[in-house]
């Protein structure tokens, strides 16, 4: 897809100067707008090269400055013709952009709109043509939609695109299976990962990461030419706290599985297929996150398929004296906490002496001793069963 630091190089763009922002020139160009009215962002569609005069701002630079800060997750730069209603862009201005990382760039007055217009949209449309072409090619190889190997990787290196020789890792973001998003909120997960697959190319560290649609969200598919050094960089610089960041919705409906790297198309289609799995049983089991490896989950991703199944009741059978609802949220809440009292206490908004009441309860009821490593595993086992069969409310 076509960046910002690409339409400076084309022709029409001799004559245009770059004044702030310049740690965005890698934001992708999607469309192209021109705008003066007040409220531009509501008309905007995402990814945007907006060309304005600054009409709609030109008295004061109180309201260019909070233009700049209100597009800077919608569009992808600002493009100002000074000379017919501002004679040129403050220092504020400026500062703003940078601080926002949106590109500012000056467009001298004698410059045709037209030009510029034509100029971009004929890129978008070249670079548009590109994107559908890989993305599909990558569908090929999750859906497995392709009978010759050989083949199939010979066209991936026609995108650069090194299928048999370099490593992968699926990050996959999407809405929850059953959550219903609302228009801002699709925007939102657009922008997020747009945003992240950003942070990751300029990293140095990643070959490639194109960005493909799905039903209810986005893979981002990071390539590597090191296993090792993939694994690592993913670990060390993919947290919850940055997405947090980026997901600027109230309601927490998305989640992310990070599959394990692989190498070679069946690689990519495992990792993809895994990264689904790390979401399933990682929501499953800590709600109050949304980030999950599949690296990290393995053995509990292992686990699910003997305690879902027809013999669960091997495992939850030691609490079927329990029949006291706050005694099982107890338990869980305990296990979810690293079995730290205090942090049970909160959570639940239960006084510290009523969590051990209960639990010494559970523990009369069971016959079982939580200070007992063997009982305190088959309890656990217990908890992983009825969280996994979804006899637990959340």
């Amino acid at each position: 897809m076509a960046k910002v630091s690409d339409l400076l190089r084309l022709p029409a763009f001799r004559g245009i100067h770059v004044l702030s922002g310049e740690n965005g020139l890698q934001r992708k160009v999607e469309h192209v707008t021109v705008m003066e009215v007040p409220d531009i962002k509501r008309w905007l569609k995402g990814n945007d090269f907006l060309i304005t005069s600054f009409y709609s701002v030109r008295k004061s630079e109180e309201a260019q400055c909070r233009l700049i800060e209100d597009l800077a997750d919608t569009c992808c730069c600002v493009a100002v013709k000074t000379g017919q209603y501002v004679n040129g862009i403050s220092e504020r201005v400026k500062e703003t952009a940078d601080r926002c990382s949106l590109p500012l760039l000056e467009i001298p007055f004698k410059t045709p709109y037209i030009d510029l217009l034509m100029n971009v949209m004929n890129l978008i449309f070249e670079e548009e043509n590109t994107s559908s072409i890989l993305e599909k090619y990558v569908k090929d190889i999750i859906y497995e939609n392709y009978t010759d190997e050989i083949l199939m990787a010979e066209r991936g290196r026609l995108f650069g695109f090194e299928a048999d020789e370099d490593y992968f890792s699926a990050v996959n973001i999407c809405f929850r299976k059953k959550y219903i998003p609302s228009e801002q909120e699709k925007k939102a997960i657009r922008f997020l990962c747009q945003t992240l697959q950003r942070y990751l190319l300029d990293s140095g560290s990643i070959q490639g990461c194109p960005m493909i649609r799905l039903e209810k969200g986005f893979l981002l598919l990071v390539e590597a030419k090191e296993a090792e050094r993939l694994e690592q960089y993913l670990e060390n610089n993919l947290d919850e706290d940055y997405l947090k960041k980026l997901w600027k919705v109230e309601d927490k409906g998305i989640v992310c599985g990070v599959g394990p790297v692989k190498k070679g198309l069946k690689g990519i289609r495992d990792s993809y297929i895994l990264s689904f799995k790390a979401m399933k049983v990682g929501y499953t089991l800590s709600r109050n996150q949304f980030l999950y490896f599949y690296k990290k989950l393995e053995p509990y991703c292992e686990l699910e398929k003997i305690l879902v199944s027809p013999s669960e009741h091997v495992f939850t059978s030691v609490l079927g004296a329990v029949k006291n609802q706050e005694l099982l949220d107890t338990l869980v809440m305990y296990y979810e906490c690293g079995a730290n009292m205090e942090r049970v206490s909160d959570r639940m908004y239960t006084h510290k002496n009523t969590v051990k009441y209960r639990l010494n309860r559970l523990q009369e009821l069971t016959g079982l001793d939580l200070r007992n490593p063997d009982d305190n595993f088959r309890l656990y086992l217990a908890v992983l069963a009825l969280k996994m069969n979804f006899k637990i409310s959340f």
